[in-house]
């Protein structure tokens, strides 16, 4: 029986090790909800990208480590990767800076029970950078969006008109606008 319950107590040791080893630490930062800046790494598990949207762990050094949620931390950055804290859907969440600027594009994963599996999903968001709501965006309505939130610029919305967008796309075209804003106040 003692061999048995040391059998899976091994198993158990094995199957987490590799999930450990998954986790690396890349330099970055961390603005918290006080204002202060946490400077030092941000654990990063390259494998399930979901983990920042809910919770942010960076370490100053081994011996201090620590965790922050969306209520309380603003933003947290690493290799030129932002995650601002925001409300979808009534809970505060991380969301990806796909483009930041004049207007905002983000994008937030979920998990969603598929069978017996769990899958990722994506759904993305747009905002002007004046405090308002952000607006759900799906690639059939995009153009109604971009019109709406980016139809200033004549030259972009001819564009628009011409091709179908996919989101990679659409981070493209919000942060050509944000280019362009900057120029005209220059």
């Amino acid at each position: 029986m003692k061999g048995i319950r040391l059998l899976c107590v091994l198993c158990v040791l094995t199957l987490s090790l590799p999930s450990q080893a998954q986790m690396i630490w890349k330099k970055g930062y961390v603005l918290l909800a006080s204002g202060d800046t946490m400077n030092g790494e941000i654990k990063v598990n390259p494998k399930k990208e979901f983990d920042f949207y809910s919770r942010v762990t960076v370490k100053k050094s081994e011996e201090e480590k620590k965790s922050f949620t969306p209520a309380k931390a603003r933003e947290f950055c690493f290799e030129g990767t932002r995650f601002v804290s925001k409300q979808v859907e009534g809970e505060g969440s991380f969301v990806k800076c796909l483009a930041c600027g004049a207007v905002n594009l983000y994008e937030h994963q979920y998990e969603w029970q598929s069978g017996n599996n769990i899958v990722y999903k994506s759904e993305y968001f747009i905002e002007k950078n004046d405090g308002k709501e952000m607006v759900r965006v799906k690639s059939v309505h995009f153009k109604k969006i971009a019109e709406e939130y980016m139809g200033d610029n004549a030259d972009l919305m001819k564009d628009l008109h011409d091709k179908k967008y996919d989101f990679d796309q659409m981070a493209e075209m919000v942060q050509q606008y944000n280019t362009w804003v900057k120029s005209q106040k220059g």
